[in-house]
C-alpha cells in the first residue's frame, strides 16, 4: 500500500508542469538590472563645467549600503567595478561627484577649486561671501584651500 502511494505521488509530480521563468521573463530581468546600472542623471559643475551622467541624486544611494549623506549628493557607481551578482545585495564602490551649493543652489563638484564643505556645501564664491560668519578654524581651512588652488 505504501509503495502504491509513492508511485502515485511520483506520477503526479511528473504530470504537474513546473513553473519556470520564460526566456522573455529572464530577458526582462536582465534588462532591469542593466537599466539600473545606466547613469541617467545629468551632473554639470557650475565651477569647472565638468559634465557627467550619474546614477543617483539624494542622501541614501541604494547601491552604497549603510551610507547616508547629510545633504543631497550626485553619486556615480564606480565605473571600473563589475556589476554585483543578481539577487545578492552587496555594497558597491561609488563616487560622490558633488552637490548643490547650500546658499545659491548651483551644482558644484567636490573639487577644492569649486566647493568647500562646512556644515553644508558652498561654492567658492558663496564661501568667500560667508567666510566672516564661520568659526576661525573653518576660515583657516577655507583660506588654505584657496591659496593651494591659486598656486596650481
Amino acid at each position: 500500500m505504501e509503495a502504491e502511494k509513492n508511485t502515485t505521488s511520483n506520477n503526479n509530480a511528473v504530470n504537474v508542469p513546473r513553473l519556470e521563468p520564460t526566456e522573455k521573463d529572464q530577458n526582462s530581468q536582465k534588462r532591469d538590472d542593466i537599466d539600473a546600472r545606466i547613469a541617467r542623471i545629468d551632473f554639470r559643475c557650475s565651477g569647472c563645467y565638468m559634465h557627467e551622467l550619474v546614477h543617483y541624486f539624494g542622501r541614501e544611494p541604494p547601491f552604497a549600503l549603510g551610507i547616508r549623506y547629510k545633504e543631497d549628493n550626485y553619486v556615480l557607481r564606480d565605473p571600473f567595478q563589475p556589476p554585483p551578482q543578481a539577487g545578492r545585495p552587496v555594497p558597491e564602490y561609488y563616487i560622490s561627484m558633488g552637490s548643490k551649493c547650500s546658499s545659491c543652489l548651483k551644482i558644484v563638484c567636490k573639487s577644492s577649486g569649486c566647493s568647500f564643505y562646512y556644515t553644508a556645501t558652498f561654492c567658492v564664491p558663496c564661501g568667500k561671501s560667508k567666510l566672516k560668519d564661520w568659526p576661525v578654524d573653518a576660515q583657516t581651512r577655507f583660506r588654505k584651500q584657496l591659496s593651494a588652488n591659486q598656486s596650481d
